[in-house]
């Protein structure tokens, strides 16, 4: 039979153990928190037909790559969507749905760094910054198009940040939340996130500098970004916003079904450019 003292060792070894994994893995989360956040990683190739162009500009550890569809040529989009996508989301897959855009509609959208076919680190700055690059990009490349951004879950965060500093035609976003702090604290609880957090997309304060006409499209079933967290964002929008619920979405299909471009097309359509911001 062990001693108390015996049992008060092993105990206490234990305990050391414990607190010894859970340091390294809150150093982990510290560390390398921008991968983990955006999932960074390469996936399988996908080809794209001609109907896209390519994009590039050069970052700290290499390119950030995206892709621009026209399939009229560059002289007939008339509106055109910039996309940012989810966690771990390549967009040239997404590139896949786009049968369902009519006539006059184009769509762009880039990968995060370490993404994909994108290079370099990934955090909330850097995607804002590489997004206003490419917004730059595409105001030039389509002089003649309205803009309007589209981000869905994390790109909600990217989206907001850029139509609050820029004018665009509208702004759409897909299964948004109010911090990306808040849906953290569910997948990580026992983290202390408000210290180690440093990409937190706060959509909550940087939507009140959001001017374009803005519609919220949420999923059926969304065990990601709770309900809460997209209701939160919503009760705090600066101005009238539409909201609507696709019927047979979940977090993960949403972008894949016809009904939520067709709500993407309609919004678009029934959009006004903002008056401009004052100086």
């Amino acid at each position: 039979m062990l001693s108390k003292a015996k049992v008060a060792r092993i105990a206490l070894s234990a305990s050391a153990a414990a607190i010894g994994s859970l340091a390294a893995y809150w150093t982990l989360l510290a560390t390398r928190q921008g991968h983990i956040l955006f999932n960074a990683r390469k996936h399988p190739v996908v080809q794209l037909s001609d109907d896209f162009s390519t994009y590039s500009h050069t970052v700290p550890g290499g390119m950030v790559r995206g892709y621009v569809y026209h399939p009229q040529g560059e002289d007939a989009v008339q509106d055109l969507f910039i996309y940012f996508a989810g966690r771990s989301e390549d967009v040239r897959a997404t590139a896949q749905t786009l049968h369902w855009l009519p006539e006059g509609f184009g769509f762009a959208a880039i990968n995060y760094r370490g993404v994909a076919d994108s290079q370099g680190h990934p955090s909330e700055i850097a995607s804002v910054e590489d997004g206003a690059q490419f917004a730059k990009h595409l105001r030039r490349a389509f002089p003649n198009a309205r803009l309007h951004v589209v981000g869905r879950s994390l790109g909600t965060g990217v989206a907001i940040q850029l139509v609050a500093r820029q004018e665009f035609a509208s702004l759409q976003l897909v299964t948004p939340y109010d911090s990306m702090l808040e849906v953290a604290k569910k997948r990580f609880p026992l983290v202390p996130l408000s210290l180690l957090l440093r990409n937190r997309f706060d959509s909550l304060t940087h939507c009140a500098e959001v001017a374009a006409k803005t519609q919220v499209l949420l999923a059926e079933r969304d065990d990601v970004v709770l309900p809460e967290r997209s209701q939160k964002l919503i009760a705090a929008w600066p101005t009238p916003v539409s909201v609507e619920t696709v019927p047979g979405s979940d977090h993960y299909n949403i972008m894949g079904l016809e009904e939520t471009w067709l709500r993407l097309i309609d919004f678009a359509l029934t959009a006004i450019l903002p008056e401009p911001k004052a100086a």
